[in-house]
């Protein structure tokens, strides 16, 4: 565990936050603790850029290949996680036998599955530098600074999302998973669900109000983006009073694309004409690509990577591509027939939203002020505003389609209306699994004129069930005696 946040102080050398006048680095380009603790003594005036940098360095595993050590092409951070769940989902349909198949058939999920591994230590690993981050900040010379302050709300945020995931994935009813925290809390048994929830809203509480909407890098968690975790946070809970709140505080001072915009292809945090929704997200460069093991290797099929050149094609279910209407700039997202596009086949209902024009350094975005429009609009039409969903609701789908008129539903078709649309603007972003559990429904790949394939057998599991939670690791449960209950099958 100990080479974990070795990495993570080392990776401060790469950004220009952390000069390397400020670093004696040891093998390997890795910070050791005892030049870490020489560094801070020796320069206490630079521990903002020292601790910025080590935040800086953790956000560079949140798009590293190979977190798991075992070379898995479906294995490059934050990213692969998002991309695999949405595997898990009604609405994404995988062509071909090829990385991330285990999580479409669902096996994935399983004990001695190397994907469920992966999943769990990468959130462990986040939590346990965070929590290394925070102990050295509270003990260094701007603790009590607001520029100190600051940097822990940044740790405890990322802590935070990183608790609230593994919950949403591994959490059965109240059985929940181990908690550490930075000062004291340690527990390895399967801490109550209930408590860890309480855990995470304290986090992203105080987050919210250390931080300002100020960000240096894309990269950075600033106040939309705890928003953001809120908004989230507080639907799964079913607060919808605070959930509307945080989602609209999550959307300010963001401008919608237009349809120039979202048909830039999602693949650049650079570029200001089409990135005004991006809130989080990571910039890949020459150097920091993992080229076949990428986002857009997996999803671009007019690209030269594991979709494009071997045809591991990535569509939109049947279903859902019916409901858009002709008139919606988002029906452009996906093909409408079989055609061919740079030289690659492309079949009908394959994915072209996303799309990379570089060789495999496109940005990667991790949260986009659209759903925070769609979140802002369920949690509204849930707490009885509806007048005011329908308008929130309106805001955004004007900008989709120019067609769009005020809704007239009501009821449940209002909450159908808001969900369709929130399932087809975020395909493919990682949210529709964390949804369908939140939201009850079904997985119903097996329906007539289905264009899911045999990969995702079985191909129907009814809502709410055990197959929607992932088993705790075997990994786990052979270093930990502390977990006793495993979750089904």
């Amino acid at each position: 565990m100990k080479k974990y946040i070795l990495t993570a102080f080392a990776a401060c050398a790469l950004f220009s936050s952390c000069s390397e006048d400020y670093l004696t680095k040891g093998p390997g380009d890795e910070v050791s603790t005892d030049q870490m603790n020489d560094l801070l003594l020796q320069n206490p005036e630079q521990a903002y850029v020292i601790f910025d940098g080590a935040l800086q360095g953790n956000n560079k595993y949140l798009m590293e290949f190979n977190t798991n050590g075992a070379g898995a092409h479906d294995d490059f951070g934050y990213m692969s996680i998002k991309l695999g769940l949405d595997h898990m989902g009604n609405d994404l349909v995988m062509e071909s036998n090829q990385w991330f198949v285990n999580y479409y058939n669902y096996t994935a999920r399983q004990v001695s599955n190397t994907r469920n591994q992966m999943v769990w230590k990468f959130y462990y690993k986040v939590i346990y530098n965070m929590n290394d981050v925070i102990k050295r900040i509270e003990a260094s010379p701007i603790a009590d600074n607001d520029s100190g302050k600051q940097l822990v709300a940044r740790a405890k945020a990322l802590r935070a999302n990183s608790y609230f995931d593994l919950v949403r994935i591994y959490a059965n009813g109240e059985e929940g998973i181990p908690y550490y925290e930075a000062n004291g809390v340690y527990d390895s048994s399967r801490v109550p669900t209930s408590q860890i929830m309480a855990y995470i809203e304290r986090d992203l509480l105080e987050s919210y109000n250390y931080l300002t909407p100020s960000q240096s890098y894309i990269s950075d968690i600033n106040q939309n983006v705890v928003a953001g975790f809120l908004s989230r946070f507080y639907l799964t809970k079913g607060d919808y009073t605070k959930a509307a709140q945080y989602s609209n505080l999550a959307r300010q001072g963001y401008a919608l694309m237009g349809r120039d915009g979202l048909a830039a292809g999602f693949s650049d945090v650079k570029d200001a004409s089409a990135n005004s929704e991006y809130m989080w997200g990571a910039d890949i460069t020459v150097a920091t690509t993992a080229v076949y093991a990428s986002f857009f290797s997996m999803m671009d099929n007019t690209n030269a990577g594991y979709a494009g050149l071997l045809g591991q094609i990535r569509k939109i279910d049947k279903r859902l591509y019916d409901q858009i209407p002709d008139s919606d700039y988002r029906k452009a997202w996906f093909a409408s027939e079989d055609t061919e596009i740079n030289g690659y086949e492309i079949p009908k209902y394959a994915n072209l939203k996303f799309s990379d024009k570089t060789f495999f350094y496109g940005d990667y975005v991790f949260m986009r002020v659209a759903e925070f429009y769609f979140n802002e609009a369920e949690a509204l039409a849930l707490s009885g505003s509806e007048a005011q969903a329908k308008q929130v609701l309106f805001e955004i789908m004007s900008t989709r389609n120019p067609e769009y008129t005020l809704s007239t539903n009501s009821g449940q078709a209002l909450l159908d209306e808001i969900r369709i649309n929130k399932r087809i603007e975020m395909w493919g972003e990682g949210l529709e699994f964390f949804d369908m559990k939140r939201n009850n429904i079904p997985l119903l790949r097996n329906y007539e004129g289905s264009n899911h394939t045999s990969l995702g057998n079985p191909h129907n599991y009814e809502a709410g069930s055990a197959k929607f939670i992932f088993q705790i690791p075997q990994a786990e449960i052979n270093t930990n005696g502390n977990i006793t209950n495993q979750n089904p099958f």
